[in-house]
């Protein structure tokens, strides 16, 4: 009991004197100011000397919470900052991607050469849908006010840190949603775009099967005589050429425009390749106008009614009608010939010759180019003939065949 007392009275001794001193500090204040022989008395008391204590206290840890809020404010906006130059640049590119996949497109029906109405329709309709969104695009890019580096030193020269961080993740929502929109924009022209590649497409193998059945008509033709014509040897070996096909394709964001594009570029190709050979086969009727008097191979003959061997076709016509060449080639013959009167040779190459007998004027001359559907002379009556026509032969390596085939092919 006695030890417990003393250590009671111990502490109670030191609160005392701890209280004391305090007291000393925060103790009644008097401040005398004398003026004019007067003196006045000014107290300071303990409750209002705590009181200003305590709001100097209360300041200084505001002024701390204050500095560090503005330090971490600081970091936040450099981050925002970053990830704003990062959406702008993902904006950029994807107006780039929309571009580049027009362009190419573009070029590719540029290069098209298609002879149906609705076809075309369907192509200008393309085009003039993708030039209005490339034209919003345009618009869009020219509208944005991006914040410039005088307004970014502006704000950090004011410290308005708190302003500055909300404006920084504004700006970054709104430009992310302009982002989404541009590539809902991309996502609906690729579709578009691979709509269109599939009708290129169609259109070139629906070409080059017309193509193909002409070639394959002519060649039962040829055949019957030990020949075959193949299309796919009309180039040498080292010739280059055909459509432009970029190799970065697979670049483009949607995998299937990729492959659809591939698939149209070789299909186009392969028309284009098609189509400049058979530029080069005479089918065709060479006269609009006409009546077939005489057949290919053995007839009776006009002048002493043997039996002969007829190399060509008789295709009765009147006088002066326009006689036009079915393919292109070079003139090997143009002037007067035993019994064909006046008369036209054409060699179209790949081993095709053409040749226009009992003309009544003949308008190209040897060694002249000469392309397909270019009007030659005029059916006449000259040479043994009895009457206006055009004397047609078609000769395949030098072995006549029978014209009326060429004719019906196309």
């Amino acid at each position: 009991m006695i030890k417990r007392y003393k250590k009671r009275l111990k502490r109670q001794v030191i609160s005392n004197y701890q209280s004391s001193e305090v007291n000393k500090i925060f103790s009644e204040k008097e401040f005398i100011i004398r003026s004019n022989g007067r003196m006045k008395v000014f107290k300071i008391s303990t409750r209002l000397q705590w009181v200003v204590f305590i709001a100097m206290v209360v300041v200084g840890i505001w002024s701390a919470y204050s500095y560090q809020m503005y330090s971490v404010s600081d970091k936040i906006i450099s981050y925002q900052e970053k990830k704003l130059d990062e959406t702008r640049d993902a904006y950029v590119d994807l107006m780039s991607d929309f571009l580049s996949v027009h362009h190419n497109i573009t070029g590719l029906v540029e290069n098209i050469n298609t002879k149906e109405e609705t076809t075309e329709e369907n192509i200008d309709e393309y085009l003039k849908k993708a030039q209005v969104i490339e034209e919003k695009i345009k618009k869009i890019s020219a509208r944005e006010n991006w914040i410039d580096e005088e307004e970014i030193n502006e704000k950090n020269a004011l410290k308005n840190a708190l302003i500055h961080k909300e404006i920084a993740i504004e700006e970054k929502k709104l430009l992310e949603e302009k982002v989404k929109h541009l590539e809902e924009v991309i996502s609906s022209l690729q579709a578009f775009e691979v709509d269109i590649l599939k009708r290129i497409e169609s259109l070139s193998g629906k070409e080059m099967d017309k193509i193909k059945t002409s070639i394959t008509t002519i060649n039962k033709e040829l055949k019957k005589r030990n020949k075959y014509f193949n299309p796919l040897a009309n180039s040498k070996k080292d010739s280059k050429g055909g459509v432009f096909v970029p190799d970065n394709l697979g670049v483009l964001q949607s995998g299937e425009l990729s492959l659809q594009a591939t698939k149209t570029f070789k299909a186009v190709e392969d028309n284009i390749y098609y189509a400049d050979v058979v530029k080069r086969v005479p089918i065709g009727k060479p006269v609009w106008s006409y009546w077939v008097s005489s057949h290919f191979g053995k007839r009776s003959d006009p002048f002493n009614s043997k039996s002969a061997t007829h190399k060509g076709i008789d295709l009765a016509s009147n006088k002066g009608n326009k006689i036009k060449t079915m393919a292109s080639g070079t003139v090997t013959k143009s002037g007067w010939g035993s019994g064909y009167g006046k008369v036209i040779e054409i060699d179209h190459g790949n081993g095709f010759k053409t040749k226009y007998a009992h003309l009544n004027a003949i308008y190209v001359k040897k060694g002249e180019e000469v392309k397909s559907g270019q009007a030659i002379g005029e059916v006449g009556s000259t040479g043994r003939s009895t009457g206006p026509h055009l004397h047609y032969e078609i000769l395949y390596e030098g072995v006549p065949m029978d014209p009326m085939v060429f004719m019906k092919a196309l």
